[in-house]
């Protein structure tokens, strides 16, 4: 059983995204990883490019993002990806959540056992002080079998969902898988308002709900989260996510790309 990892990104370092970290995260599980830059101008497409020089696993694409169709745009990217995957499963990445070190094993093993043609995950968020998980789960599908017809629609259903011609696989949310991926959409709100107006300005007409909820979120003020004491940051993040706090703006760490400072900070082998 092969794997191919997919996922798109547009100003991930503008936008706060720890995207090399979710990127090492994913790489275990995976025999190929798909990745598109959406037209950056921050710098994210240098990062991507060492990250595609640095792991033979990782394939960089550059599809624009057009502004009227953003949305759409995005799931378009994806499905290219479904098509080209050599994968026999298809694992959908976000860049601002992580794979813990630990799971890749029972994750890859739940995946070949399955008899089911998508898996979906609890998402759980981190919390402004990166000291406990929020108690909402969300189940996305993030794994699906490759077979005929499959595309990734990210408004449809609530979005995050695998689809075939003969419409949603799995309505009724059955399958759940007991693994975690961890979510840090909210814990840099320093770059929280970058991303926000950007998604704002640049959803597709017909979004108009989407775009009522952006701005409302737009005016909402965050303090500045502070570095918290080591003993409180929770103990059960991903390796790859217990340096991130300590960052007061994202920066890409060079260092990142060696592979034996990763190991010695980390226990992680890529």
């Amino acid at each position: 059983m092969n794997i191919t990892g997919i996922n798109t990104i547009r100003n991930g370092i503008e936008n706060g995204y720890p995207l090399v970290e979710s990127i090492l995260s994913v790489l275990p599980l995976v025999d190929e990883y798909l990745i598109n830059d959406g037209g950056s101008t921050d710098g994210t497409l240098s990062v991507l490019e060492k990250m595609e020089a640095t792991f033979p696993k990782i394939r960089l694409f550059q599809i624009p993002d057009t502004p009227s169709v953003r949305w759409d745009c995005v799931s378009d990217v994806l499905n290219r990806f479904i098509n080209t995957a050599t994968g026999d499963w298809i694992f959908l990445g976000n860049m601002d959540e992580l794979l813990h070190e630990r799971d890749i094993p029972d994750i890859k093993n739940f995946i070949e056992k399955t008899e089911w043609p998508i898996v979906r995950y609890q998402r759980r968020e981190i919390t402004h002080s990166w000291s406990t998980l929020g108690e909402e789960t969300y189940h996305p599908a993030r794994a699906a079998k490759k077979q005929p017809g499959l595309y990734q629609n990210w408004n449809g259903y609530g979005g995050d969902e695998f689809i075939v011609p003969d419409g949603w696989i799995d309505p009724e949310r059955r399958l759940q898988s007991p693994h975690i991926i961890y979510h840090l959409y909210a814990v840099f709100p320093q770059n929280m308002m970058n991303k926000r107006r950007n998604d704002a300005e640049r959803l597709a007409p017909g979004c108009q709900g989407r775009v009522a909820i952006y701005d409302e979120m737009r005016g909402n003020q965050y303090d500045a989260i502070s570095t918290p004491p080591k003993e409180h940051i929770y103990p059960d993040l991903p390796a790859l996510a217990r340096g991130l706090p300590s960052m007061t703006t994202y920066r890409v760490r060079e260092e990142l790309f060696d592979k034996k400072w990763l190991f010695e900070k980390t226990g992680l082998k890529y």
